[in-house]
């Protein structure tokens, strides 16, 4: 019945992507009139159409049909490019704030000027998120062509600009492309600034995110983190290693229904959910190891986990798969693309422990100074919108977690790749050497093809394979990534070989030519499944763009670890009950079916993994975003500081009345005003003479002491004119503001590090998290208020030398800046020279003076003096 109904009247996809079609033909009726205009009267068309936008007369749907046929109109003149009707709908779907899914070969590219020309004429700065650089800086170049045409000014943020000053400049922009690490990173660091104009970033307003499944979901799990150095004691690493060593892995024994689990060995491995148990014998045995009588008592907690990390080390990350040693360090492997990601460390002590385990330099292990998951960062945006090749089986997600749509988009010309069934091999062995053969197949007749490994290992077997079988061939993997663009361009010539890891080079086209169409087109190798079926989705998208021929194949063996551990054993029964030989393989709709449910599966696992991250970072980002308001507020010159200080003032003196138990209607002679007088020099320094408030009611004991505290703290500050004094109270409340907060970002990883335990007391850890973080940000919110208060009272200022007291207030504010030192998680690529249009490249903003060098406006006078001022005041460090 359902499948009738679909093919009667679609699927609800196909109702809206009929829908803008209709849409788009109204677009199509107004190209007549645009293409008869000059360049000239095509720029004051669209100039009209942005300032009624801006006037408030139009809303940028009442001008989107000719907005979109402008831009179209434009890229006609300026890049030789006309918008399919198909890239229209794309356009559309991404200015409502959806995801639109378009398959390889597309021109996404080209689809997301058109709701960037729209969105960009409120002023407010549109954001193009791509996933590296080079694809940054060439879309900026290239696109940019379009704006410039428009009057709009395209910017791009790249991990080469470091300068504040010019990466301000490429954020003023109208249009700003860049990487989801550079907009994550800017946005924390932004947020440990001391100063307002020094920020970069404005308006969170419009992005789109291209490859939105890589940056939105793969990329989600790892948080981006702002790190300093933790100084603790690395010896215990060493000492986990050498236990870890000795213990012997076992495995978890047949047992009947209702039998108690049995286990051999001092620690067994859960490869399902990359966990690892520790066997009674094994305690035993790492306490007589470590010399200790009981491992879990409190003060050898750190012992238990740091053996679990080097546990995890040695059993559930391997060389050259997870990680590489290049130069004495050990580097992440990313996941997904198999770049690898230079500067990013495992975080909670499992870097170390892998640095341990190969012999290499272990480095300190590192605080978290700020920290924000890619999830919050981009639902800070009022509009957000993506555009992939892939994102259908992750539609729950993108729904649930960022209240976007997935709506899958035709192609402009029918797919005529050919995707054949899975081959399945018993051994490792007999699958590589299949995949050779039919490369060899391949080379031999001159149709090119590209093989997916999912692993730098694999594709470093396959190429000894090919060497020894003298098949020319080009390697792309995380050893040699920074000509990933080059390989995968060229890998649709005629008799290209290719060999790449996780297909990295997303985002680059591959073409092939009539001689390479007369061959079959380009032919897709995976020598595995992905733990994703999106990922395997990208490997065949690769062929078959833009009704190029082509064809995919999938080789797989029992070895496999989605198959090993995921439902392996029944594929095995088939095989060996079929008698097969070496080298022979089944192919069958049954298994491909089981191993689609597989990745189902893990597909699952990894979705509540990172819900699970985000659950907690919510809890996290609600304080975040309480503490970066009020930091917001103390930058803003127009912020009631002086009535903030009195408001905490009121409440610290509550506090002391309450820890001195002096409440109202209590007997006087029973107020214990020595410790009530002690703890007020110990917040202000001030002491307070007993007789003045001997004999007074509790009430008026409080006014007396506010009394008190505000004259003294008057005649102190008396001195300084207004913008002075604010600047100074600012640059103090900062201080103890920004050293408490990253003490609590400390405490609130040591308590997410220990919280699951509270699981093994029947306890939802999560309800645990949330309790205990609420308390702790509760004492957090009283230390900045009290210690801002402490230091403003205890501050001296030395006023016969009024040019070292400055110079001392602009050190402390340079030490408040945030540290070079950081976490990343994403490689980069440079842009070829001959690719850059000079004319078109992103603006590049003069270099910044620094604060005492003299004005380059040729003033004469320091730069912080002139044009260096932050708003017109002239203040004390102004």
């Amino acid at each position: 019945m359902i499948n009738t109904v679909m093919k009667v009247f679609g699927s609800a996809n196909d109702r809206k992507v009929k829908r803008y079609m209709k849409r788009a033909e109204r677009v199509n009726a107004l190209e007549p009139k645009y293409e008869k205009m000059s360049d000239e009267e095509l720029r004051a068309s669209f100039d009209e159409l942005k300032q009624a936008v801006q006037a408030g007369e139009k809303s940028l749907d009442d001008v989107l049909y000719d907005s979109f046929a402008i831009t179209r109109e434009v890229s006609k003149r300026v890049l030789g490019l006309r918008h399919y009707d198909v890239q229209l709908v794309g356009g559309m779907v991404l200015h409502e704030g959806n995801i639109a899914e378009m398959k390889t070969g597309e021109g996404k590219t080209l689809v997301a000027t058109l709701p960037v020309v729209l969105n960009a004429m409120l002023g407010r700065g549109v954001h193009v998120v791509t996933v590296n650089d080079y694809l940054a800086k060439r879309d900026a170049a290239d696109m940019g062509k379009i704006y410039g045409f428009l009057g709009y000014r395209t910017g791009c943020i790249t991990s080469e600009i470091q300068d504040d000053f010019e990466r301000k400049a490429q954020y003023d922009a109208d249009i700003t492309y860049g990487t989801n690490n550079e907009f994550g990173f800017d946005y924390l660091r932004d947020n440990m600034k001391v100063r307002l104009e020094e920020k970069v970033q404005r308006d969170h307003y419009y992005a789109i995110v291209d490859e939105v499944d890589s940056i939105l979901i793969d990329e989600a799990r790892t948080p981006l983190i702002i790190s300093g150095p933790a100084q603790r004691d690395q010896s215990l690493y060493m000492k986990a290693d050498a236990v870890a060593r000795q213990l012997v892995r076992g495995e978890e024994l047949p047992t009947k229904p209702g039998e108690p689990k049995k286990t051999t060995g001092d620690f067994v491995v859960d490869e399902k959910n990359r966990t690892i148990v520790m066997t009674e014998e094994g305690l035993e045995k790492a306490e007589k190891l470590f010399e200790v009588d009981n491992l879990f008592s409190l003060e050898n907690a750190a012992m238990v986990h740091h053996l679990d990390q080097a546990l995890k080390a040695h059993n559930l990350f391997e060389k050259d798969v997870d990680y590489v040693v290049r130069d004495g360090e050990i580097i992440i492997v990313d996941e997904f693309t198999g770049r690898l990601s230079e500067g990013r460390r495992y975080s909670e002590g499992l870097h170390q422990a892998l640095e341990a385990k190969e012999g290499v330099k272990i480095q300190e292990e590192s605080q978290t100074l700020a920290e924000i998951t890619y999830q919050n960062y981009f639902r800070m945006y009022e509009k957000l919108a993506g555009m992939t090749g892939t994102a259908q089986t992750e539609a729950t997600e993108f729904s649930q977690i960022y209240g976007l749509d997935v709506i899958t988009i035709p192609t402009n010309v029918p797919v005529k790749r050919i995707d054949k069934p899975d081959l399945i091999f018993k051994t490792e062995k007999d699958k590589m050497n299949a995949v050779v053969n039919r490369i060899k197949e391949f080379h031999e007749k001159g149709q090119p093809v590209l093989v997916g490994t999912a692993s730098i290992e694999k594709s470093e077997m396959l190429h000894e394979l090919l060497k020894k079988e003298k098949i020319p061939h080009n390697v792309l993997n995380a050893k040699n990534h920074e000509q990933e663009a080059e390989i995968i361009k060229d890998a649709g010539q005629k008799g290209a070989v290719t060999v790449a890891t996780n297909m990295a080079g997303r985002g680059v086209d591959i073409k092939i030519d009539d001689e390479v169409r007369e061959l079959g087109g380009l032919a897709i190798l995976g020598t595995e499944r992905h733990e994703s079926r999106r990922i395997d989705n990208q490997l065949r998208g690769r062929s078959g763009r833009q009704g190029d021929p082509g064809e995919s194949q999938f080789f797989l063996s029992l070895e496999d670890n989605l198959l090993r551990i995921f439902g392996g054993e029944r594929i095995g029964k088939i095989m060996n009950s079929m008698g097969m030989e070496e080298g022979e393989y089944i192919e069958s709709k049954l298994v491909t079916r089981s191993i689609e449910k597989a990745q189902k599966k893990v597909e699952a696992m990894h979705y509540e993994s990172r819900k699970n991250i985000l659950e907690y970072d919510d809890v996290a980002n609600y304080q975040r975003k309480a503490i970066y308001a009020f930091r917001n507020q103390l930058l803003d010159p127009e912020y009631d500081i002086e009535g903030k200080i009195q408001q905490n003032l009121e409440e610290l003196v509550d506090y002391l009345l309450h820890e001195a138990e002096i409440f109202a209607g209590q007997p006087s002679e029973d107020y214990d005003l020595d410790r009530y007088i002690a703890l007020v020099k110990e917040y202000t320094g001030l002491e307070i003479a007993p007789e003045r408030l001997k004999g007074k009611e509790a009430d008026e004991i409080r006014e007396e002491t506010l009394k008190i505290l505000k004259e003294t703290y008057e005649a102190k500050f008396s001195i300084f004119d207004e913008e002075q004094r604010k600047e100074i109270e600012k640059i103090l409340i900062l201080q103890v503001l920004d050293t408490e907060w990253r003490e609590h970002l400390y405490e609130m990883d040591v308590l997410k590090t220990g919280i699951g335990l509270r699981g093994y007391n029947q306890k939802d850890p999560l309800v645990e998290y949330k309790q205990e973080s609420y308390r702790l940000f509760e004492a957090l919110v009283r230390r900045i208020k009290f210690e801002s208060l402490k230091l403003l009272y205890l501050v001296q200022f030395d006023f016969s030398a009024p040019e070292e007291e400055l110079e001392a207030a602009e050190k402390m504010l340079e030490e408040l800046e945030p540290p070079e030192e950081e976490l990343i998680s994403n490689e980069y690529q440079e842009l070829p020279s001959d690719t850059t249009d000079a004319q078109n490249t992103p603006y590049v903003a003069p270099h910044k003076p620094k604060r005492n060098d003299p004005c380059p406006c040729g003033s004469g006078k320091k730069y912080k003096n002139c044009c260096g001022k932050s708003g017109p005041k002239k203040g004390l460090l102004a």
